[in-house]
């Protein structure tokens, strides 16, 4: 598993354009109690992806789908950034072995005859182990009848001051599914080191097994990513220092989404891709905001976003890149 930079790009790849490794997947990511937004202004599209699993026990497949969020960085050809842990047990075909992935409801962004052409990502047994891997390019053959305005990529951080735009196809448990994704302005953490930044102290004392069994999955997190450079995160702290559950936040359905800044000229760039989210592992009666009604998807307390401008993702974006993909960055 390397930690840094890779001495070839063709590590990123298994053959030709394309990588034929069977990509491990949990659900995908999602936004809820964010407000709807026109796809295009937001580059943001939803992908359904096909999977295949073994069943050793029947000695038969067994097949499924998911889906989560995208967004579209470049036109010609037509390419998205998705989360690699999305491409779990990915059902491949055809002789290049390419990915069984398509764009839901593509007529409504004007693009039709999409077919995927190239895919770029590392098998999530290594995602697993490394959430720094996690980002996917897929290429697409695709006709334009109307204009989609491509996202480009921001290579500096803005200052930790700004807000930034959280975008996804996700809903919680009460909200209805929309053909727009959802978005939600939040604040962000560019470095997630202490605990305290997701979950206040003061919870501790109310119920102090939940509280240290929610930093310790906090701190596998850390363990996983091979630089915290790599990562930033958005809290559910409200300006009181509280858990709030009715702010925007990522979870079921978002994988994928992008975090967007606003440059000078009022354009969204990309800076990160929804990655990760960690929830409570159990309600309690001490923790005033747990609905025994709500399930638990509904609480999570901190959601990643892999950055693009660290430069190992930025380097597996330049080799996506040069090998066919439509990337451009701010």
């Amino acid at each position: 598993m390397p930690t840094g930079l890779v001495n070839s790009y063709s590590y990123w790849i298994c053959h030709a354009f394309f990588c034929m490794a069977f990509i491990w997947c949990t659900s995908a990511q999602a936004l809820m109690n964010g407000d709807e937004f026109p796809r295009n202004q937001v580059s943001t599209v939803r992908i359904n992806i096909q999977h295949e699993h073994f069943l050793r026990s029947i000695n038969q497949w067994e097949y499924y789908d998911s889906k989560c969020s995208a967004v579209v960085v470049g036109i010609k050809p037509l390419t998205l950034i998705t989360a690699a842990h999305c491409l779990k047990e990915v059902k491949l075909f055809g002789s290049q072995q390419l990915p069984d992935i398509s764009i839901l409801n593509p007529d409504e962004i004007g693009v039709k005859n999409v077919k995927i052409k190239q895919a770029f990502y590392r098998p999530y047994q290594e995602v697993a182990e490394n959430i720094s891997l996690d980002i996917a390019v897929l290429v697409f053959d695709a006709q334009l009848e109307q204009p989609l305005k491509p996202v480009t990529i921001s290579l500096k951080m803005p200052n930790q001051q700004n807000q930034l735009m959280v975008c996804g196809f996700g809903k919680g448990h009460l909200e209805k599914e929309t053909v727009n994704p959802r978005c939600a302005k939040r604040h962000y953490l560019n470095k997630l080191i202490d605990f305290n930044q997701a979950l206040p102290l003061s919870y501790k004392s109310k119920d102090e097994m939940l509280y240290l069994k929610s930093e310790t999955q906090f701190s596998y997190t850390k363990e996983i990513s091979t630089d915290e450079n790599i990562l930033i995160a958005i809290n559910r702290l409200n300006l009181q220092d509280q858990y709030d559950n009715q702010l925007g936040m990522v979870t079921e359905g978002d994988s994928g989404g992008p975090w967007l800044i606003e440059d000078a000229n009022k354009n969204y760039v990309l800076i990160a891709i929804s990655s990760l989210v960690e929830r409570f592992y159990n309600k309690n009666i001490y923790w005033e905001f747990f609905d025994k009604d709500t399930p638990l998807s509904d609480f999570p307390y901190i959601a990643y976003g892999l950055r693009l401008d660290h430069e190992m993702v930025n380097a597996f974006l330049m080799y996506c890149k040069n090998s066919g993909a439509d990337i451009n960055f701010h």
